[in-house]
């Protein structure tokens, strides 16, 4: 099944953005479906809007991952931790030295595809979409004890 998803992730990865995310989705792999669906759909937003396309990072993944999970686990959904941790901190606590960075957060969207369309109709996640300075990225993917997907997008320039 998972390597199916790959082998159509990989053929069409914006058409297989539509299928819902199972407890198989989340992973931290740059080649997960997920990942490579989002990518996708970014960058097809970010040429439109005449940015450079974004490239995985798995240091990203890591802190977004990280993120979605703290948000399933403990009910919470922000961009600041309970403890007061932000995404700045967290993609510098992954190992990842920025110049700039964004996180996109999201609840409840059964597929990457529902994902995109609540970011994109969101100006300020809009925003770190199609913000041309950033040029990396990682998703994080969750599902809470409901079975809530939670969601993180983080993105990043390093720096010099």
């Amino acid at each position: 099944m998972i390597t199916q998803d790959l082998a159509r992730a990989a053929a069409d990865p914006i058409a297989a953005s539509r299928t819902a995310v199972t407890a198989e989705s989340v992973s931290a792999s740059p080649l997960s479906p997920v990942q490579q669906q989002i990518l996708a759909l970014v960058n097809q937003q970010r040429v439109k809007a005449g940015c450079g396309a974004v490239t995985l990072d798995r240091r990203l993944i890591e802190a977004a991952n990280r993120h979605a999970a703290d948000m399933a686990k403990r009910a919470y959904f922000d961009h600041a931790s309970p403890n007061g941790q932000k995404a700045g901190d967290r993609v510098e606590n992954s190992g990842y030295h920025w110049r700039f960075y964004g996180e996109n957060i999201a609840k409840g969207q059964d597929s990457p595809w529902a994902a995109m369309v609540a970011w994109m109709d969101s100006p300020g996640h809009r925003e770190n979409i199609l913000d041309c300075k950033l040029d990396q990225m990682g998703i994080g993917l969750a599902l809470g004890h409901d079975k809530t997907p939670y969601w993180v997008q983080d993105f990043a320039t390093p720096q010099k």
